[in-house]
């Protein structure tokens, strides 16, 4: 593992960790809105980087910001106790789509989706619990 992969993942699960300790239980604000930011982080970033020059990338992150986004504003439409599981639910997601970018080394740097699997993994775990 590379030396940018592990500090990536040190200073990941200590942002995770802190994330968690600061939960004020109100996950309709960070939480739900968090998600659409990190999702538009990746198109943000992908542009900016010129990953995004072949179509199917480009309308991949496209659907990745509309779907998260879709999750984040079922999650404020559904009974609150339900969607706190929603939100959860998409955190998670969002981890995996992480490791799908991590694994294929695209859109964003590798040491930043591995950062954010940890990070995402902990808030979603955080909000299920």
């Amino acid at each position: 593992m590379r030396r940018s992969s592990i500090l990536s993942l040190v200073i990941s699960t200590a942002l995770g960790i802190a994330i968690v300790a600061d939960d004020d239980g109100d996950w309709t604000g960070s939480g739900t809105w968090g998600l659409v930011a990190i999702a538009l982080a990746y198109l943000v970033i992908g542009l900016a980087r010129g990953e995004l020059r072949r179509p199917r990338v480009l309308w991949a992150q496209l659907a990745g910001v509309a779907g998260f986004g879709l999750v984040a504003g079922v999650a404020l439409l559904v009974d609150p106790d339900v969607g706190r599981y929603v939100v959860a639910a998409g955190w998670l997601a969002h981890a995996a789509w992480d490791l799908v970018h991590f694994r294929a080394k695209l859109v964003v740097p590798t040491w930043y989706a591995l950062g954010c699997v940890v990070v995402d993994a902990f808030v979603g775990v955080s909000l299920a619990w």
